[in-house]
């Protein structure tokens, strides 16, 4: 009986035991609410950390900029967040690196507008009340798309919400439009209660979503961190080859419709890497936020100081295409 019983628990014993020396703590990663954070949540439902050696718990938010505020707070050692959201908060603080790309898309941020408001191109929007989630990717494409389309960004009236709210702002008519990121985008421009059309469901802005962590934490656990990248390697490997599965796990976690995950994962694009474009873009918003008054202060002077590129290097040497 005692044989039978070491030599079913014997072999769980050890694993756990590794584990919980590889993995030491747990480590808290602030989730952004987006499709974006598809792998991460993938990581999450099928033991890929537990896989790792980790030990992790997960705080959601809204947005990438709350996920970076999560973090400064002390309540997150990583986080989620598209670029321009960690460029608006360079301007604030520098304590924290970049360590990897991890999905990609063109299809993130939509501007839908109500047609009861007049609205049908981008023309139409002169004089009006559009929503936008300030600090964020939102606001950089609501000003890019005005500007591919030949409309004077001052000509709209900027109001500032969260992107939880854009909806019932549309409903109770308090904007013309709104310039929000997924999946608070689709849930407007499909909405009933709102007669929406999207003026832009594509653009030539390719926006990138990135894992950060605190440099405190880098430094201490290097080591988690590389594991942590692995989970989300296996956690890309696990989308492509059961996105059924992926799917089903995208409809729990965000409680979205099956068809806006379909739609959302066909335009995502899922890759571990760290890419000159990145320093490029982020270099390119944080001069268009200083020159239109949206942030104030410095800056760093080169962003590449922002980035971290050792532990995806020791992950997947090949994924990091950054000058030395």
């Amino acid at each position: 009986m005692l044989f039978r019983l070491c030599k079913r628990w014997l072999p769980m014993l050890l694993a756990t035991g590794l584990a919980g020396a590889a993995g030491a703590a747990p480590l808290t990663v602030a989730v952004s609410r987006s499709p974006h954070s598809l792998p991460v949540f993938v990581a999450l439902a099928e033991g890929l950390f537990e896989a790792e050696g980790l030990t992790v718990k997960a705080i959601e938010a809204p947005s990438g900029r709350r996920c970076l505020k999560l973090m400064a707070e002390g309540r997150a050692d990583l986080g989620t967040a598209a670029e321009t959201a960690i460029v608006f908060e360079s301007f604030e603080r520098t304590d924290f690196s970049i360590v990897a790309t991890f999905s990609s898309t063109s299809s993130d941020v939509e501007l839908v507008a109500r047609r009861s408001a007049g609205i049908k191109a981008a023309g139409d929007l002169v004089g009006k009340r559009v929503g936008v989630v300030k600090g964020t990717s939102a606001q950089y494409f609501l000003d890019t798309f005005l500007l591919n389309n030949n409309v004077d960004p001052k000509s709209i009236t900027q109001v500032a919400l969260q992107p939880e709210a854009a909806l019932d702002a549309m409903t109770a008519g308090q904007v013309d439009a709104v310039a929000v990121f997924q999946p608070f985008a689709y849930a407007a421009a499909h909405s009933p209660q709102v007669d929406g059309v999207v003026l832009s469901e594509t653009g030539n802005y390719k926006q990138t979503f990135n894992l950060v962590a605190q440099n405190g934490f880098l430094k201490a656990r290097r080591g988690d961190v590389e594991r942590f990248l692995r989970a989300m390697l296996r956690a890309h490997e696990f989308i492509r080859a059961q996105p059924r599965r992926a799917e089903a796990i995208f409809v729990s976690r965000l409680g979205v419709e099956p068809s806006f995950a379909a739609w959302s994962m066909q335009r995502t694009h899922a890759v571990l890497a760290l890419e000159e474009g990145l320093l490029r873009t982020m270099q390119s918003q944080a001069n268009w936020a200083l020159r239109e008054g949206y942030a104030s202060g410095s800056k760093p002077a080169d962003y590449r100081a922002l980035v971290d590129a050792g532990p995806l290097r020791a992950v997947l040497p090949n994924a990091v295409g950054l000058a030395r």
